[in-house]
């Protein structure tokens, strides 16, 4: 009888692991559309064996079979490919970010074709300065001249000023996608919180572990991120050796502001908040890191390159200026200007400017004396009408080497700073496909791993259930036997 009964607990056993086995499969194909979802294996693995003995004295001891048992539930994984999923993710994020920036600056320094180009405002500023050598008195020279001027200065103005919009936009940016990531933090801690009274249970709450990996690859989107996983399923999150996740307690990140160098733009850092105390942050990779980048790297760049072609040229034709005489035969006026933040204007030519000031470009201007008078520009230097000596020397400064340590004229040099952006905007893309590509790649090796097959999954489905229905007619063989045993054979 014993014999029996074991036999009956053993189709028990099996039929209970094997139904298991058909609800786990029909989760996964319920699942197999879910891109976080990873798909699961039910463990079955044979029992310990029991000792046997026969009758005899002399029978050689045995073990029989005692059946199988579920043992656990798996969620297939390989955690190095999933570890380069989210770095090639913060790349890939970084990239993106870059890549809409440098569109937004290529907007502001396209060539286009026509007048409306830069190179063709200097070179019709040049012109002017040229014609009014061939006739120094004419005042429609002098006001074809003077306006030309004003288009230099509209045009560095207006680049800019839209750097400056465009660096403000990505502060705000910034500021949306660290709400992002503070949102997620709290989303993570409280899936900790469901993993650890999960744990009551006899298998590990399985949605809870895909959820947790998909709001950690979501953070990863944005910052860089180093993943620690801890024993109780838990994740510990690190950002620049920061931690900003452990279990359940957050270090929310926070967007605060700091100055350029010019002191006129509020800009974006992020910094760790904790307990009070902030804590500077570099953010390297993400959608936040890309942003940062053209925030504090690219923008600042253009910028640079703007004040170095108003200042230079300022400075170089009001050397040429000031030594010349207006029509009234005066000296000492310069051409433009600068208008400085505190009230101040300098003409760029004083010896306490020995370097380019920031934000040049922004601040240039028109010279007063030159706005109101159209005899002050200085065409000569003899005070004499038909001087023209000073409106040659400024022609000159077309094609003088003020740039890049006096290897290019400024020409080149505005040419030069719109082909290296036109160049990185080239490598971004080569980059950012070439990521792409190996995300593709990565996915597809993730999805041989964790992701579920349908076709797999029925064979599965049909191979348990023929195990769950030869169990259940032993089952039912057994249940003969036994009615037989106790009711059939029973004395009357």
């Amino acid at each position: 009888m014993s014999n029996l009964f074991s036999i009956l607990d053993m189709g028990r056993r099996t039929m209970q692991s094997y139904q298991s086995a058909i609800q786990t499969s029909e989760q996964n194909i319920s699942s197999a559309g879910d891109p976080t979802y990873h798909r699961q294996v039910a463990v079955i693995r044979p029992t310990p064996g029991m000792p046997y003995r026969g009758p005899s004295a002399f029978s050689r001891a045995i073990q029989l079979g005692t059946g199988v048992s579920l043992t656990s539930i798996t969620r297939r994984r390989d955690i190095f490919v999933e570890n380069q999923i989210r770095q090639v993710d913060q790349r890939l994020g970084r990239l993106e970010s870059e890549e809409l920036g440098l569109s937004r600056l290529e907007i502001v320094f396209n060539e286009f074709s026509g007048s409306s180009s830069f190179n063709s405002t200097l070179s019709e500023f040049f012109n002017a300065w040229e014609t009014l050598a061939q006739e120094p008195p004419n005042a429609a020279f002098r006001a074809e001249l003077r306006a030309k001027g004003e288009a230099i200065v509209g045009d560095l103005k207006s680049a800019y000023e839209d750097l400056e919009l465009i660096q403000a936009g990505f502060a705000e940016d910034v500021q949306i996608r660290v709400d992002r990531v503070n949102s997620l933090l709290e989303q993570l801690a409280e899936v900790h919180k469901d993993i650890g009274r999960s744990k009551v249970g006899p298998f590990p709450a399985h949605d809870l572990m895909d959820l947790r990996d998909s709001v950690v690859s979501e953070v990863a989107d944005l910052v860089d991120i180093r993943v620690f996983e801890n024993t109780d399923g838990t994740v510990s999150l690190f950002l620049d050796g920061t931690a900003i996740i452990r279990q359940d307690e957050v270090n929310k990140l926070q967007v605060v502001s700091k100055e350029n160098e010019g002191g006129s733009t509020k800009l974006s850092k992020v910094v760790a908040n904790r307990v009070g105390r902030l804590s500077d942050l570099q953010i390297e990779a993400g959608s936040i890191g890309g942003l940062l980048n053209v925030q504090d790297e690219i923008i600042p760049g253009l910028m640079r390159d703007l004040d170095a072609v108003a200042y230079k040229l300022s400075r170089e034709i009001n050397g040429i200026h000031q030594n010349g005489t207006g029509l009234d035969g005066e000296s000492g006026r310069s051409f433009f200007q600068f208008n400085l933040p505190d009230g101040a204007v300098v003409s760029g030519t004083e010896e306490a400017l020995l370097e380019t000031p920031v934000r040049a470009a922004a601040t240039i201007a028109l010279a007063g004396e030159i706005k109101t008078n159209l005899n002050n520009i200085a065409a000569g230097q003899s005070g004499a009408r038909g001087d023209n000596s000073a409106a040659n020397q400024i022609v000159q400064v077309r094609d003088k080497l003020l740039f890049a340590d006096d290897t290019l004229n400024v020409f080149d040099f505005y040419n030069s700073s719109v082909v290296t952006l036109g160049g990185r905007t080239q490598s971004n893309a080569r980059q950012l496909k070439s990521a792409e590509l190996i995300r593709e790649q990565l996915d597809s090796r993730y999805q041989d791993i964790s992701g579920v097959s349908i076709d797999e999954e029925l064979v599965d489905v049909l191979m348990a259930q023929n195990v769950f229905q030869a169990a259940a007619r032993l089952m039912t063989t057994v249940d003969g036997m036994t009615d037989t045993v106790i009711n059939r054979m029973a004395p009357r």
